[in-house]
């Protein structure tokens, strides 16, 4: 079920207004056109530089003591 959306402007005034049954038919096209899309992979949410083979090189030295 969708409610009523309605669109204001900088003032406050109402621009526009998205009704239920509008909203409704709008989530379920894209719902279904998503749905043929299903056997494309999908792009990694891994970045290249947080990637595991990327091995970060710690010094524990520097971690510990502080030269103050």
């Amino acid at each position: 079920m969708f409610h009523e959306v309605r669109i204001l402007d900088r003032k406050g005034n109402t621009k526009k207004v998205l009704s239920s049954k509008f909203l409704s038919k709008r989530y379920w096209n894209s719902f279904f056109e998503s749905g043929d899309k299903i056997g494309t992979p999908k792009k990694s949410g891994i970045k290249e530089e947080n990637k595991p083979d990327k091995k970060i090189k710690a010094s524990y030295k520097n971690l510990y003591f502080s030269e103050d």
